[in-house]
């Protein structure tokens, strides 16, 4: 009995020195909890004249309807960072990258 205790045990110990030493594998974008990332902090620059493009009324701003044909239109609420119902050039900067 006490050589199946001290088997079990140490086949727990190596187990979990195993998994202790692997490292989670990368995830893909999509199953990203995005309430926890922060798109802001991370460097990515948005072509210049993709953000004029969109911005049809030309005052810096991208609206909800400039931005609805652009991929990035389904996440128009979550890059509005500010929650003022347009994107500032750092706001489509930021959505860029997703």
């Amino acid at each position: 009995m006490k050589t199946m205790i001290s088997l079990l045990a140490a086949s727990l110990f190596f187990a979990g020195t195993a998994m202790a030493q692997t490292t989670a594998p990368a995830q893909n974008h999509g199953q990203m909890d995005h309430g926890k990332m922060n798109h802001g902090a991370m460097k990515m620059d948005a072509k210049p004249d993709e953000f004029t493009t969109l911005d049809t009324d030309k005052n810096g701003t991208l609206s909800k309807a400039e931005l609805a044909k652009h991929r990035l239109g389904p996440h128009f609420g979550m890059l509005d960072a500010n929650k003022d119902g347009r994107l500032s050039p750092k706001e489509f900067a930021a959505g860029k990258g997703m």
